[in-house]
């Protein structure tokens, strides 16, 4: 689930080629002759020592020049021109310094730069590759062994009016990732998608509008929409691709999302910050994302976000009601179509101090039409290990509760508990390799089933 934010850039290309080829370490300097006549200097940049040396001669009516500064001589009306010229050369390149770009994750990777942009539009991406092996593995589910996947992210921004943004975003997918599985709760790799026409193609994602206005306390979102875009965000642990990859860790399992397999769907959502501290989100989503019988059966979510800004330090509390009314069958009874799901979940994330932080989720949902009816998560961040001041750590354990009503259809008598730890390392200017271990016992709350061990390597590029 993949979160990217619109950069605004005002130049063009052109004009960065432009200001590389006649700006380098060059200034334009207008000097005066005693004479009344008006000189053009070309000069590298003078310390203030010999500026001073300089003003001192000026006073005195003696105008000295180094030999090795060309002097050429010009027109009178040449003068505003010039200045003309040189205030709308210094205007392209104050333009033109780089915004830092901030990647899915809320990440601010300020030596990434967008793969196209100009005035309107930016475009942007990814591309993530993982692979991963499994130990202590049963022969009855695969045994021991390794996979690999490979996704690319392409994100296409436009603005097509003032505060109104247009937002198209793909994906193309390469491989299933680690399949030689036990029943789990969740899946080891949250990268992997499900696709109608299989992975081996490129897949819409999101394709939406979103407008804002009063200084961006109002937002307002509606089309094709990932609804973990706007919905239990969390610092620490949101991105598969730079931080956790287990989709327990991504966002709360206990959330029957709305929208199809993956969570995307059309509908819209609505977001309000009256005040600093304080924001609240509302999202109307299709229930199974097949735009048939639009919101006929919806998905309601709803979040209240605390915000705290302490001396240097952040944190967010996020409080989560949600309803689909999608029918599904019940776990005892399938014959039986329960009307709806419904729950309740946290999100929080805390900056203990700017090096660490502390998160944590927690939700719950009817175990009549759900297999795992709670979970809870608990994690950190470390940043600036090794005194490696890009790089970071990420700690988490999670428990998945079985549904009784899953316990007694089942024969299951354990809830499966799960901890992972990566380490993500930069390797260079917007490429990140991540090495990571995954630990699960009870998989699927099964106590007969051996714990499995997950370890693999993600390798991120950012364009």
């Amino acid at each position: 689930m993949k979160k990217f934010l619109p950069v605004r850039q005002k130049t063009t290309l052109i004009y960065i080629a432009l200001i590389t080829t006649m700006l380098c370490l060059i200034r334009l300097e207008i000097t005066h002759a005693e004479d009344g006549q008006h000189e053009i200097l070309l000069t590298q940049e003078i310390n203030p020592s010999q500026k001073k040396k300089k003003q001192k001669l000026q006073e005195e009516g003696k105008q000295k020049r180094d030999p090795s500064k060309k002097t050429l001589p010009a027109k009178p009306h040449i003068h505003e021109e010039l200045q003309q010229i040189k205030a709308w050369l210094e205007s392209i390149e104050r333009d033109s310094e780089r915004r830092p770009i901030v990647s899915e994750e809320g990440i601010v990777d300020d030596l990434a730069y967008p793969l196209q942009t100009s005035t309107k539009t930016h475009l942007s991406g990814g591309l993530t590759f993982i692979a991963q092996g499994i130990q202590n593995n049963r022969p009855q589910f695969g045994g021991d062994g390794g996979d690999g996947s490979l996704s690319i992210d392409l994100i296409f921004e436009s603005e097509i009016r003032e505060n109104g943004l247009l937002i198209v975003r793909g994906d193309f997918m390469r491989g299933e990732g680690l399949t030689r599985l036990p029943p789990l709760a969740a899946g080891v790799n949250a990268d992997i998608e499900t696709f109608i026409g299989g992975p081996d193609s490129f897949h819409l994602i999101e394709a939406l509008y979103e407008q804002t206005w009063g200084k961006e306390r109002y937002r307002f979102a509606f089309g094709q929409i990932d609804t973990t875009s706007y919905f239990d965000l969390n610092e620490f642990a949101n991105s598969e691709t730079f931080q956790f990859i287990s989709p327990l860790f991504g966002n709360n399992p206990a959330i029957n999302w709305g929208g199809d397999q993956n969570g995307y769907g059309p509908g819209f959502a609505f977001h309000i910050h009256p005040i600093e501290a304080i924001e609240f989100n509302l999202g109307v989503f299709e229930g199974d994302g097949n735009y048939i019988d639009l919101f006929d059966q919806p998905f309601i979510i709803a979040e209240i976000e605390l915000e705290y800004h302490g001396e240097n330090l952040e944190g967010h509390y996020r409080f989560i009601f949600w309803s689909n009314e999608t029918n599904r069958a019940e776990i005892i009874n399938p014959t039986v179509s329960a009307s709806h799901n419904r729950g309740f979940a946290i999100s929080f994330d805390h900056e203990l101090t700017k090096a660490l932080g502390l998160w944590t989720r927690f939700g719950m949902q009817d175990g009549k039409v759900s297999e795992f009816d709670r979970h809870a998560s608990v994690g950190l961040q470390i940043k600036n290990p090794f005194k490696r001041s890009d790089d970071f750590i990420g700690i988490a354990l999670g428990k998945t509760w079985v549904s009784d009503e899953n316990k007694r259809e089942n024969g299951l008598d354990k809830n499966e508990i799960t901890a992972e730890i990566y380490y993500n390392f930069k390797v260079a200017q917007g490429i990140h390799l991540s090495p990571d271990i995954q630990h699960i016992i009870n998989p699927g709350g099964n106590g007969l089933i051996d714990p499995i061990t997950v370890y693999g390597i993600r390798t991120q590029l950012v364009f």
